[in-house]
């Protein structure tokens, strides 16, 4: 049974009944321990019938009253705390009076039952405290329960906002490649050729846009729309734009966030332009190493710094969120200028099973 089906008020019930079967099942088998010396014929009527009275009074007596107690809060004032002890000490009264009427029901004289009487004197307080025992342990589960209830609940609740942040930022990368794409379209629109291959190029870009619906997937997904892109962007700038991609087998089997690179390109492309560096030179490596996946976009030219006016500051802090949010502080992105070409990096834990 699991914490979900744990904390529906149904499965708690059942629980409630599982337990109670348990736990006054075993005191059966201690009151048939400390009497067995008695005839059998009057132990298992009797102690059955002890377990019967413990097992009704804890259901329909105290439980109600635990209940009531519990919809205050948490904590039992002292009032509560003497008024259960109080009832605690009644059952037990009660109880061994319906023992000691079970055990003249039975016809059990004090020759067969030697001790009987100092037994059911004894049982009171033994009875009490079991009843005592056993409102702690109810207490005690229910606010367990209770406490994983709410963590759960809090946890869902985080993971649904997770969830919504992480389409709206997914909502926010689409229309940047897409409006980039429907650019070199236009750029190109004197030549039908060259048109029909970069709109050729562009549906299978949009073909994996559209079908996207979980947060991750196979990186050899999005390096194959990555490929139909930079098509398009090579028909549009031609001689002036050069692009290799490298990526193992396994990086492409590795499950990543989906649209993971497409920012980095877009940067690459957008931002190695103004360098006047030609060609402008784009290379992809991916690789999987010692359990974690390697990303790495480096372009020809300069790094922008964000904030200029020559940078919107959108692309590199959206992936870092969806990074954060997907992974925690398991994952990195890190940008390296160096002499001549700028890099973008990002690395990621991978399962053995990918690896």
């Amino acid at each position: 049974m699991n914490l979900r089906a744990l904390i529906d008020t149904s499965d708690r019930r059942r629980l409630f009944w599982q337990l109670q079967g348990i736990g006054w099942g075993v005191t059966l088998l201690v009151n048939a321990w400390l009497v067995m010396y008695w005839p059998a014929h009057i132990v298992l009527p009797l102690g059955a019938g002890r377990v019967l009275i413990g097992f009704l009074a804890s259901s329909f007596l105290l439980r109600p009253i635990l209940q009531r107690f519990r919809k205050g809060g948490d904590t039992l004032s002292r009032g509560q705390l003497v008024f259960l002890a109080g009832f605690c000490i009644l059952l037990g009264f009660g109880d061994a009076t319906l023992v000691s009427a079970l055990t003249h029901v039975l016809g059990a004289s004090k020759a067969q039952l030697p001790g009987v009487e100092q037994f059911v004197s004894i049982s009171v307080a033994l009875r009490a405290v079991v009843y005592g025992f056993w409102s702690l342990l109810y207490l005690v589960i229910n606010h367990s329960l209770d406490v994983q209830e709410n963590q759960l609940h809090i946890a869902q609740k985080e993971a649904a906002m997770r969830s919504s942040e992480l389409q709206v930022l997914r909502g926010q990368v689409n229309p940047h490649f897409l409006f980039n794409a429907l650019n070199s379209i236009l750029a190109e629109s004197g030549n039908p050729g060259a048109v029909q291959r970069i709109t050729l190029s562009l549906a299978e870009y949009l073909r994996f846009s559209l079908r996207q619906q979980d947060d991750t997937d196979q990186l050899g997904t999005e390096l194959n729309a990555l490929e139909s892109y930079l098509r398009v962007e090579k028909a549009r700038f031609e001689e002036n734009l050069e692009y290799t991609i490298e990526a193992d087998e396994a990086a492409r089997r590795s499950r990543a966030p989906v649209a993971l690179i497409q920012p980095l390109l877009e940067n690459a492309i957008k931002y190695g332009q103004l360098s006047h560096t030609r060609p402008l030179q784009i290379a992809i490596h991916c690789r999987v190493q010692q359990g974690a996946l390697t990303v790495a976009v480096t372009n020809s030219g300069a790094w922008v710094e964000p904030g200029s006016k020559n940078s919107t500051g959108v692309g590199l802090p959206n992936l870092r969120r969806r990074l954060e949010l997907l992974y925690g502080e398991s994952a990195a992105l890190t940008i390296t200028p160096r002499s001549g070409q700028v890099e973008a990096r990002v690395v990621l834990p991978v399962s053995e099973k990918e690896s």
